[in-house]
């Protein structure tokens, strides 16, 4: 017979698991519209450098200072968590990243830029760990992976849709409204002479997104887990505890931000048109977008070891056959497809094990902050490198890094250490 208090069990067990979904759901919603921001900025940012013949070596030292923000808020967060709470942090964030994007059509002075850059980053990425830790700590009985992977999909999503939006809105120029008009009116009285460039709007319409992306939160903002940090957990501690999954964030650091900075460069010095090109990145994303759940949910299923590997072999295999790939178009769309499904699987692998080993409190933003630490350091060293290697190697230069990268991890996950 139930029981008075099995009910009451229930009735709370039932309404802590709508409540996880529904942190989830706003969560996730945030994530995409804030993605979305940011892979139009993917697009027209580099694009926007090329523009002023900087090198290949220039371009990626400036461009990893995007990477570098990264790393600087990972190393902070903790410190940070002491003194504010997750609700406060993912508020201020926009105060970083919203304005700083107005500033991009306006200048082609690298001593403006790469602080704008710089800053526009440290907000994009601290909302983004912060989000990170809310979804880490939700407590799921079940299907954790799957659950996470939502998380990891939905800026999978948003920095796919990002480059097709750019491509759809230059040729539809009557979708701009007049608030788009307006603020650019607004901020050209301001900065005292007009855009420098024609996609202003374009500029504008990121910024509106990443601002739209504040209201989800601020509906929920009452209901937001208020983590904070006491100080009795070590950032470098959980990176030496969990080298498998913290070095494979590495390697897949180094192809995302990679193929995110330079793909477009990639396909256009190949002799494809620049509307060609970002389908190359909007194809990476959709091969996250399509292909992490179902990695995710093998791994849920198989040793996740296994799969972060068979991800790196993978990896490997679509870097050396790019080169030959991108003269067709079709070939070249299928390849970065798939390339960006198993890196985002590394992504959701890693993180789901680091979850299940760190459910709350310090250890949980101690090894948060230490797996995006690990993917910043993968990032900026492969930004530079790739950079640097384009210029000096051509421009096959960047799957070649990639390539590195991938075998250095995948013989040290098969020689070296046992994954965990």
């Amino acid at each position: 017979m139930t029981t008075t208090n099995e009910l009451s069990n229930d009735l709370i067990t039932e309404t802590n698991s709508r409540s996880n979904k529904i942190g989830l759901l706003v969560n996730v919603i945030s994530t995409l519209i804030t993605s979305i921001s940011m892979g139009m900025l993917a697009v027209l940012v580099p694009v926007h450098l090329s523009s002023f013949a900087y090198s290949d070596s220039l371009l990626g030292i400036v461009l990893s200072f995007e990477t570098i923000a990264a790393l600087i808020i990972c190393l902070c967060i903790p410190s940070i968590l002491k003194h504010t709470k997750v609700p406060l942090g993912i508020l201020s964030s926009s105060l970083f990243r919203i304005p700083t994007i107005l500033l991009f059509p306006y200048f082609s002075d690298l001593g403006v830029l790469v602080p704008t850059i710089f800053i526009h980053a440290v907000g994009c990425y601290y909302i983004f760990l912060l989000l990170q830790i809310w979804v880490n700590s939700i407590p799921f009985k079940q299907n954790k992976g799957l659950m996470i992977s939502l998380y990891s999909t939905a800026i999978s999503v948003g920095l796919a849709i990002g480059p097709i939006t750019v491509n759809y809105l230059n040729a539809n120029p009557a979708l701009f409204t007049d608030m788009t008009d307006s603020v650019l009116a607004y901020t050209t009285s301001i900065i005292g002479h007009s855009p420098i460039v024609e996609s202003s709007r374009l500029f504008v319409f990121a910024m509106l997104l990443s601002a739209f992306s504040v209201l989800p939160l601020l509906l929920y903002i009452t209901k937001i887990p208020k983590v904070t940090y006491k100080g009795t957990s070590s950032i470098f501690k959980t990176i030496m505890d969990n080298k498998g999954a913290m070095f494979s964030i590495s390697m897949a650091g180094v192809s995302q931000f990679g193929v995110g900075a330079f793909i477009i460069i990639y396909g256009m010095k190949n002799g494809l048109s620049l509307s060609d090109s970002a389908l190359l990145l909007s194809s990476f994303m959709l091969g996250s977008l399509l292909l992490e759940v179902p990695i995710a949910w093998l791994s849920d299923n198989f040793d996740r070891r296994y799969c972060i590997v068979g991800c790196s072999f993978s990896s490997m295999i679509f870097a050396v056959y790019l080169p030959i790939a991108i003269y067709t178009p079709i070939q070249a769309w299928i390849l970065v497809f798939l390339w960006g499904g198993v890196i985002a699987g590394i992504y959701s692998i890693s993180l789901t094990i680091i979850g299940e080993r760190y459910t709350d409190g310090d250890d949980s933003i101690a090894s948060n902050a230490g797996y995006s630490l690990m993917e910043s350091i993968g990032g900026t060293i492969g930004i530079v490198a790739i950079g640097a290697s384009m210029q000096y190697l051509g421009t096959d230069g960047m799957p070649y890094i990639i390539m590195f990268s991938s075998i250095l991890y995948f013989s040290f996950a098969l020689t070296r250490y046992p994954i965990e």
